[in-house]
């Protein structure tokens, strides 16, 4: 999964019914590539409209911010931050002759000073920057105007390392603009089978009040780990393990942390 976010399939879709672990699922995820990445190689901005859960990786350095429903003004923000990314590494690449996000990175680490070759990408603060959007629907009933600039992000954003990570409850919810640029895609427990993209029949076969489970896109079985790293089973008391997670590898970043979404005052 690691891999295909850094390909030419860096979108994400994660689709499951109630209760059926989306929420668990994205944070696992991004604390699994805050792990394996510094917060200078990637970012992370999310719209947190799946009940709060995203709250708790607010302090992980390579989070930029973490917005909710009722922080209208900072959705907006957050959004406009990341189209700001696009349209800057687009004159960038263009001004200093980078074909790809492949040249970029290579350049970024083989001069992680920004000398020689890579002088002019110091003034670039950014890595791969992931725009999270935990509840898809509410874009569409609470910030329709955000709709079609989202889909713009996951149309051209890969180009320039910017991926779009949704989740939802059914695929139906997702137009088909969007949802043929979300080149990976998780499909948990779904509330009515038959609106699966492998079949009816495969998904009826993933287990009901079983958080967590779900199929690929080729039908085949998965589970879905735990966003823990204390060594103990089950979801209890995750929330405390999520923020335990979170000090554990803010104490172990050295490098800067994610550029955070400017607000205008009060």
């Amino acid at each position: 999964l690691v891999a295909d976010l850094n390909g030419s399939t860096g979108n994400l879709a994660i689709v499951g019914g109630p209760q059926s672990g989306k929420s668990t699922a994205l944070r696992t995820l991004i604390l699994s590539l805050s792990m394996t990445h510094t917060p200078e190689q990637i970012q992370f901005y999310c719209l947190d409209f799946g009940g709060g859960t995203l709250l708790g990786l607010k302090d992980l350095p390579h989070v930029g911010s973490v917005a909710n429903r009722l922080d209208s003004d900072r959705v907006r923000r957050t959004v406009a931050e990341v189209l700001g990314v696009v349209a800057k590494r687009e004159r960038l690449f263009r001004d200093l002759g980078i074909e790809s996000m492949a040249d970029f990175r290579r350049l970024r680490t083989a001069d992680p000073a920004g000398e020689g070759e890579a002088a002019g990408l110091r003034e670039d603060p950014y890595g791969d920057v992931f725009l999270v959007v935990d509840g898809w629907p509410s874009v569409r009933s609470d910030f329709e105007s955000l709709e079609p600039q989202i889909n713009m992000l996951a149309g051209q954003g890969l180009s320039f390392g910017v991926h779009v990570i949704v989740t939802t409850s059914r695929w139906a919810e997702i137009r088909p603009a969007l949802k043929d640029q979300l080149g990976t895609r998780i499909e948990l427990r779904l509330g009515d089978p038959g609106d699966s993209d492998a079949g009816r029949r495969k998904a009826g076969l993933v287990p009901e009040g079983r958080p967590g489970r779900g199929i690929t896109r080729d039908g085949l079985h998965f589970l879905a780990g735990l966003p823990r790293i204390d060594g103990l089973p089950g979801s209890e008391n995750s929330s405390t393990a999520v923020v335990a997670t979170v000090e554990r590898i803010a104490a172990m970043s050295n490098s800067r942390p994610a550029p955070t979404v400017r607000m205008l005052p009060d």
